[in-house]
């Protein structure tokens, strides 16, 4: 069960290109085409997944965790699950949470991500008490980080995170922007 704060945040939302709504474990074979991607999973904290159970696993946890959710990313011309987003952990002490997202590669470039997490955080901003939000970035991902940058987002801190696919510390840079 989710806290309370993200209790607030809706069950889905539209922008102009897309459907945004609650992954679910059904979501698993078509993550599965998104997270199968080594150009996608490049800069995730994730291995490259093979199975449907990989899948299954993860949104599983995503399900079981009460301070993170994930929006499963429709493209409304074609009703084709194209990624998905969220926050990937809400800490209450100081109420900030931790985005993350990801969209299929031929889906990059066309603003879409943009688009999306506009809408996001201005719901977050508009339905919860989250004071700031945070993104962490593989400093190789100019992309990303273009992208924080258009959103308002500051480079915060560089830091070191244990990496879940090459089984060692790497660095990363810490984002962050205030929406009160």
């Amino acid at each position: 069960m989710l806290v309370d704060t993200l209790q607030l945040l809706p069950i889905e939302f539209e922008t102009a290109h897309t459907k945004n709504q609650m992954m679910t474990c059904d979501d698993a074979p078509q993550m599965l085409k998104i997270w199968s991607d080594d150009d996608v999973t490049r800069f995730m904290n994730i291995e490259t997944f093979n199975t449907i159970n990989q899948a299954r696993e993860i949104i599983s946890a995503i399900l079981q965790e009460e301070t993170a959710n994930r929006y499963v990313i429709f493209y409304k011309e074609n009703s084709e699950l194209i990624g998905s987003c969220g926050i990937n952990e809400l800490c209450m002490e100081n109420m900030t949470a931790e985005i993350g997202y990801e969209l299929k590669k031929s889906h990059w470039g066309l603003g879409i991500m943009t688009e999306i997490l506009q809408t996001f955080i201005h719901i977050i901003q508009t339905t919860t008490s989250i004071r700031a939000l945070k993104a962490k970035v593989d400093p190789e991902n100019i992309a990303s980080i273009k992208l924080l940058e258009k959103l308002r987002f500051s480079f915060d801190e560089a830091t070191t995170e244990f990496d879940m696919n090459t089984k060692t510390l790497k660095n990363i840079k810490v984002y962050s922007r205030g929406i009160i």
